[in-house]
This record gives C-alpha cells, structure tokens and sequence, in this order.
C-alpha cells in the first residue's frame, strides 16, 4: 500500500505507535493511608522529573517501529508480481493447449471436440505438467512429447486416453505451444515419413487406380510393428540388427492385401520413394547425432531430409536375412499374444458419489430394459461366462452371451489372445435377464475393474476384472441363483410391456448387505447340494 493509500484511510503513522506505560503515581501527593511525612525539596525536585519522563512517550528506535502496510518491503512486492506473472502464463499455456474449460478436448469420430468434464480432482496434476514443459528448452522435443503425452492421460476422459486419441492430441499440441516452437522429435519425424497403419492396400491395380482392399486389423498390428523396429533401427543401430531392406520387405508385406503380395503390378514407385525418403532421413539423423557427439550443436530442421544423401552403411544380408527376404511373413511371431495387458484406468467409470450398496440397490430396482438390440436387452435369456487369459493370472473376463463358443471364438479372432474358460455349472443353463444379471455382477466387483487398451483389435475392453477366479465364481454363482428365482414381473398395458422388481425383493434390497450375505449362504448350500 502506498503512503498515499493510508491517509486515504484515515490512519497516521503516530496511530502505530505502542501506547506508553501505565504512568506510576506521582511522589507529590501522598496515599491517603500512609502515615504523614515531611518531603524535602530535593525529593520534591526528584518526583517532578520521574513523573515528567514517565508521562512523555518513549521516543521510538528504528526497530521498535512497527512496519506499515505502506512500508511493504521490496522483495514482498517481487515475490507477489513473479507470483501474479507464473499464473498468467500458465493460464496463456492451458489456453493455448484448450484446457482452461477443464474439458475433454479430443476429437472425438464425429470431428468434434469432446466435451465431457475434467474431474476438479485433476486440475492440480494437470498445472504441474504444464510447468513442466514451460520450462523445457525447445530442443527437447523427445521430452517434450512424453509429458504431453502424460498429460493427455490426465485430461482425456476415459473414452479418449487410449493411445491412438493421445497421439493425435499430442501432434497438435506440439504446434500451439506458446514460445518457440519445439521440432518434432526425430522419432517423430521418422514416423510420419513413414505413416499410419492404411486401413487399405497401398498397392496399385493394372489400371494405375489404387486397390483400396481391406486390411485387416491383425495386418494393422504388424505394420504398427515393424514401423517401430524401422525407427529403433533407425535411432540406435545394433551389429545384430536386419537389413533395412528386410524390415520394408516386412512392411510392404503387410500393406499389401493378398492378391498384391503375390501380383504386383509395375515397379510400386511410390513405395520405392517412401522408403528412400525414409533412408535419408535415417542418414541425416545420424550425421546429426553424430556430429553432437563430437561437440557441435548441429540440430536437424524438420523437413530437411535431404542435405546429405550418403547410404546408410549395412553389413550383406546374412543367410537368416536372404530367407526373411524370401519370406517376410515369417519375421514376426503369428502365435497368440501373451504380454501383458495394457491397462488404461481403474474403477474409473462410475459415478464416485454412490456407493457400491447404492449401485447394486438401483440396478436391481430398475424396469428391465426392453430394447430389441441384443446388447442392451434385459429381458432375453443367455449365458454368463467367466474366463482368463495366459500371461494375465491376475485378471478374469465376466459378460454375457447367447453362445458361448461363438463369442470366444470372435475374441480369440479379433483381440489374438486365447481364452482359457472356466465352466461353472450354474451357468451352464440359460439364465433369464442375462444382461441384468452380468450388470449385477459387475456393480458387486466395481471396485475391481479395469480398462484395457487392445492394440490388437484397435479398441478399450471394460469388463475386465482384477480378482481372482474363485471370488469372480462365487459372486456369478450368487447372482444367477437368485435370478433364477423370478424376481421380476412382467405388467402388460395396451401399447407396451414393462418388467418390474417384485415388491418382496425390492424389501429385501433396502438392506443390502444383508441381503448379499443372505444370497451367499444360499448359493454354497446350493452348490454343496449338488
């Protein structure tokens, strides 16, 4: 505050000055109780004076004044601007990367921008990184990208943190930061010579038009493959790694649909261009790491591929390799997958303000959902299975079916995994509701829940649990039990039916534990009968 702002106020600097003490009584007058005494003068003299210096206020030291708020010190007004300045940026970077609205913000298959709300739990992780790319130079775009790409698991809602979604926020994001803008890393930049896994064949037909054949999603994993094993090469070379020449022999394999890989037709140009340019380019990242390691401050320029046109040095194709070359389809183990599983969230998508008794109450309580898609309705009969696959023992899968078989056969095609299935006798009988029933389930083992990201078939899995199999069997075992019981009714009016819980159940549902303890005694009973 300025001298200026405190008369302003009214307030003058005497008013913060300490009041004196408490003035002693004067010697000149005598206490009523005391007997009488003659003074003498030169007491009387002594009594003025120490009654003067007592009722004169104390003249105060440098350190004895109070500091005003008019006084406020140099480096408290330095502290509180650096302060006020630190937050403006962070608001102009959140800005710039469109997260001042605490929203979403991917791109969603519609285009649009996704526009579900930031959990407030997240904001402080979500500023923390900020600063931490606000203060990385610009030359450190690997680092750079792995931040950014922490922060797109942070603001993505868990319809959008997968990996395809991150990547593409990330790239943009790389070109809005504020200040210089960072160069794509070298991998980066190596990546987009190189492109995307085509959902198409990039071959050509005799007529020159493109084939535009499916490619399906098992090809896709492999091209994603090899593009990497491209760029490691690339990076960090090895006595021990292939030929360039084997691993875009691998790649063209698997871009090209099956008619092309046996036919194909003219001298494929365009991805004889593609993997030049890629060669430069891998030229051009090693002279430039090469020369760093020498001192020099060399930086390769986005796009400039082409300043040094020398061959990558690579040993002659081994005896291992010319086979490869023969056979590119062989370079990849085509085997069931077995690593682990990619896990993206963890009982991350429930509402957090109910309790697990609440969601069990409400789900069960709800009408039956009549709808004639197969996967919403609540009123056919199925199969609830419960399976695990090898190199994830800590994890089981629960869903429901119309057959079995079938359905594991489709996840076994499209995700590349083997289901090991466990046979429960309960559910080896058709269950009425099989959709309210695995919905049952899923809100009893909610806290156990996790979401996958299958790179396979390119999707999220969400009804995947981490518990073992005999707790998964037990809580199956209980829910069908009781859904066998009837526990709804079917209420039919002139234009529509509806599927109510019978008001003996929804009692018995006010106390939910309770009630489950009740369902778990009568399922081993069960099970101990059989």
């Amino acid at each position: 505050m300025s001298q200026s702002g405190s008369k302003a106020d009214g307030v003058s600097r005497a008013n913060f000055y300490p009041s004196p003490p408490t003035s002693p009584k004067s010697l000149k007058v005598a206490d009523k109780s005391a007997p009488s005494k003659r003074i003498t003068k030169s007491e009387a003299k002594s009594s003025i004076d120490l009654t003067e210096t007592a009722n004169s206020p104390e003249k105060p030291t440098e350190y004895d004044r109070p500091v005003t708020p008019a006084e406020s010190t140099t480096g408290e007004k330095e502290d509180g601007s650096e302060s006020t300045k630190e937050a403006e940026e962070l608001d102009t970077w959140k800005a710039a990367l469109s997260l001042s609205d605490m929203t979403c913000g991917a791109t969603r298959k519609d285009k649009m921008s996704c526009e579900n709300k930031i959990s407030a739990k997240k904001m402080q992780s979500i500023d923390d990184i900020v600063k931490l790319v606000k203060g990385l130079p610009s030359n450190s775009s690997l680092e750079i990208e792995t931040h950014l790409d922490n922060l797109a698991k942070i603001a993505h809602c868990h319809y959008h943190d997968h990996p395809p979604s991150r990547e593409a926020r990330v790239s943009h994001w790389m070109t809005v930061l504020p200040g210089a803008r960072p160069v794509p890393s070298p991998q980066t930049r190596l990546r987009t010579i190189l492109g995307p896994a085509p959902a198409k064949c990039t071959s050509v037909k005799k007529d020159g038009k493109p084939c535009n054949n499916r490619i399906g999603s098992d090809r896709r994993f492999h091209i994603k493959q090899t593009t990497n094993e491209m760029i490691n090469w690339a990076m960090e070379p090895k006595e021990k790694d292939h030929h360039l020449a084997v691993l875009a022999k691998v790649l063209e394999h698997y871009m090209f649909c099956d008619v092309h890989q046996k036919y194909c037709y003219g001298q494929q140009d365009d991805w004889k261009r593609l993997v030049n340019k890629f060669r430069a380019a891998c030229q051009q990242e090693r002279n430039v790491s090469s020369r760093l390691v020498e001192g020099h401050t060399a930086t390769a320029q986005e796009g400039n591929i082409h300043a040094d046109r020398s061959t990558l040095t690579s040993p002659p194709l081994s005896p291992e390799g010319q086979l490869l070359m023969d056979n590119p389809r062989a370079y990849w183990d085509t085997g069931y997958e077995t690593s682990r599983f990619r896990i993206l969230g963890k009982n991350d998508m429930v509402d957090e303000e109910k309790s697990i008794v609440d969601e069990i109450r409400d789900t069960a309580r709800e009408l039956l959902n009549t709808d004639a898609n197969r996967s919403r309705n609540e009123v056919n009969s199925g199969f609830i299975y419960l399976y695990q696959v090898p190199g994830n023992d800590a994890f089981v899968k629960i869903g429901f079916t119309g057959d079995v078989t079938k359905r594991l056969e489709e996840w076994k095609k499209d995700c590349h995994r083997e289901p090991v299935l466990y046979p429960l006798p309960a559910a080896a009988v058709a269950v009425p509701h099989a959709h309210r029933v695995e919905r049952l389930i899923h809100a009893e083992l909610r806290e156990h829940r996790v979401r996958l990201y299958c790179e396979r078939c390119e999707k999220q899995h969400n009804e995947w649990f981490e518990t073992s199999v005999d707790r998964a069997a037990a809580v199956i075992e209980k829910w069908l039990l009781w859904m066998r019981g009837r526990p709804y009714e079917e209420r039919k009016t002139r234009s529509e039916v509806k599927w109510y819980l019978k008001e003996a159940e929804a009692k018995r549902l006010a106390d939910v534990p309770q009630f489950l303890e009740g369902l778990e005694k009568a399922a081993k009973a069960a099970k101990a009968s059989e």
